[in-house]
């Protein structure tokens, strides 16, 4: 009695203190760490980690240390850049019919003043300039003013200029640029910047430059500008029009590419799967031939056990380019998809062509500071969450683009395939069934007391 006493006490003991073990997970691998003195350490998950974890949010992902402990850890997207550019038309004033050369008494041994007059907005202005133009250039200046109701988020980062050259089809020049608030002020942005068209009739070979890029770093927001075209010869092309570009750049979730194998095909139909299901956020078909135009429909299973093909939608494949094949966007949302079906709509398969999922990419950031070497498992059906959030695990000061990259090294052998399917333990039986169990313990352990207490009590009649 006092054994199966002591043996369900334990069994409560352990409910209750019931953690993970790296033999509940079926696959491993050694982390490598680039930096030890970090307090966090970064890890880019592989395709292995996508395709064998149960958990389609990787909730079977853990981190372990040395003594087989779970270290804190945070599953976070993967970032990447790209460059949305906004273009703004600005107003051109060309100055030139309204030049006056002169040179101030206490500024002899300084450049000529260029003193223009131009009406903006219904005041008249006066812009001075220095004149820097040698005897043998030709050259011609405009203003540029953007407009006012343009509220800009990013500074410029190019102009484009739209030339006329209905008159002169060769020519080559210098573009100076210069910027400022408040018309009076005037700072220089770039200089000596080649322009050209020049056109090559019998070899028919053209090649036009009109384009300005500026410099990095400085923060372009300036309302109103000043071009100065400049060359040797008379051919100063007149300006049609100017455009600003502002760039920004703006952070996506980077995707990561997994191939669906092909398990079947014929002339009307392919069929393909994935390891495990997948939230698929985007979908590559690439056709073998070249010359194919392929109009199809798009089927998907959500899992082995989904007996319905779900239609997607129905497209015209084409051969782009030979490294990617045409892109299919999941709008709004990722899509859980297991097994893909193309079915060829008035024409035949002649090649199955080639499926790429890609789902969002995923970085495990861990507390890396104590109780190294470390190891990533992943594969376990009975795996609950325990991901931290990004913000719980970092502080505000730190950024996942900043954490030290670390690698995934040799596989290690950890728990058997057993793990991969579900079971009913005691860790994962209902409150319910536990809280039931607890109390048919203390039952027993009130009736053994009082069992001891009887027993006790005849063993002092008898000594009376």
């Amino acid at each position: 009695m006092k054994k199966i006493l002591f043996s369900s006490l334990l069994l409560i003991s352990g409910l209750c203190q019931a953690t993970d073990q790296t033999n509940q997970y079926a696959y491993g691998a050694i982390i490598e760490i680039s930096d030890n003195t970090s307090m966090y350490n970064r890890i880019d998950l592989t395709s292995e980690v996508y395709t064998q974890t149960l958990s389609n949010t990787l909730d079977d992902v853990r981190v372990f240390n040395h003594k087989g402990q779970l270290v804190p850890f945070a599953l976070v997207n993967v970032y990447q850049q790209y460059d949305e550019n906004d273009t703004f038309p600005v107003t051109v004033y060309s100055l030139d019919n309204t030049q006056q050369s002169y040179k101030k008494e206490e500024q002899q041994n300084k450049p000529p003043i260029d003193q223009y007059s131009i009406n903006i907005n219904n005041k008249n202005v006066q812009i001075y300039l220095d004149n820097t133009s040698k005897q043998e250039e030709y050259s011609a200046t405009y203003l540029l003013q953007i407009p006012n109701e343009i509220k800009l988020e990013q500074p410029f980062s190019r102009l484009s200029i739209d030339f006329d050259t209905s008159k002169n089809l060769n020519w080559q020049a210098t573009a100076n640029l210069l910027y400022s608030n408040d018309l009076k002020k005037w700072q220089t942005a770039i200089n000596d910047i080649p322009i050209m068209s020049l056109t090559d009739n019998n070899n028919n070979q053209s090649l036009k430059v009109n384009t300005i890029d500026l410099p990095s770093g400085i923060n372009f927001k300036s309302n109103y500008w000043i071009l100065r075209l400049k060359s040797d010869k008379k051919i100063v092309p007149s300006i049609k029009g100017v455009e600003f570009t502002s760039r920004k750049q703006m952070p996506i979730k980077a995707l990561y590419p997994i191939n669906f194998d092909l398990i079947s095909a014929n002339e009307q139909e392919a069929i393909y799967q994935l390891p495990t299901s997948l939230p698929i956020k985007e979908l590559s078909i690439k056709l073998k031939n070249e010359r194919t135009v392929l109009p199809a429909s798009i089927y998907y299973k959500i899992s082995d056990s989904d007996k319905t093909w779900h239609k997607l939608d129905d497209f015209i494949f084409r051969r782009i380019n030979d490294d990617k094949g045409q892109s299919i966007k999941i709008n709004n949302s990722v899509l859980n998809i297991k097994q893909l079906k193309i079915k060829a709509i008035n024409a035949s398969l002649n090649d199955a062509p080639l499926v790429t999922a890609y789902r969002y990419r995923m970085s495990v950031i861990f507390n890396s500071a104590n109780n190294g070497p470390f190891i990533l498992a992943w594969g376990s059906a009975n795996a609950q969450p325990a991901s931290l959030s990004e913000k719980a695990l970092l502080n505000d000061s730190i950024s996942p683009q900043n954490v030290p990259e670390a690698y995934l090294g040799d596989n290690v052998k950890l728990g058997n395939k057993k793990v991969l399917s579900k079971t009913e333990n005691v860790s994962t039986k209902s409150p319910i069934l536990l809280k039931l169990l607890i109390w048919g313990v203390l039952i027993a352990g009130s009736i053994f007391l009082m069992f001891l207490a009887l027993k006790l009590l005849k063993e002092m009649k008898k000594v009376e």
